[in-house]
């Protein structure tokens, strides 16, 4: 491995790192809007907070699932 492809996987692997952390924030977060629901059924506003979550962890989690399969490819895991 060059010099050129070390540095593209110290990026890839700090990158890796970062979304990751990003998505469990992300879960952590919505665990605890869905642990604080005390009423059944939820309001408005905790379904509002609840889908729009949702919409961060799963984008949190697709930016995650796309670095982590660059970081495979660079190290030749396709």
């Amino acid at each position: 491995m060059d010099e050129s492809e070390r540095e593209s996987l110290m990026k890839l692997h700090r990158a890796c790192t970062e979304a990751l952390s990003r998505y469990l924030k992300e879960g952590e977060e919505m665990c605890r809007i869905l642990s604080a629901i005390k009423n059944h059924p939820v309001t408005q506003q905790e379904r509002t907070a609840i889908i729009a979550q949702r919409v961060k962890e799963n984008e949190a989690q697709r930016a995650y699932d796309s670095v982590r399969q660059a970081l495979f490819s660079l190290a030749g895991w396709p």
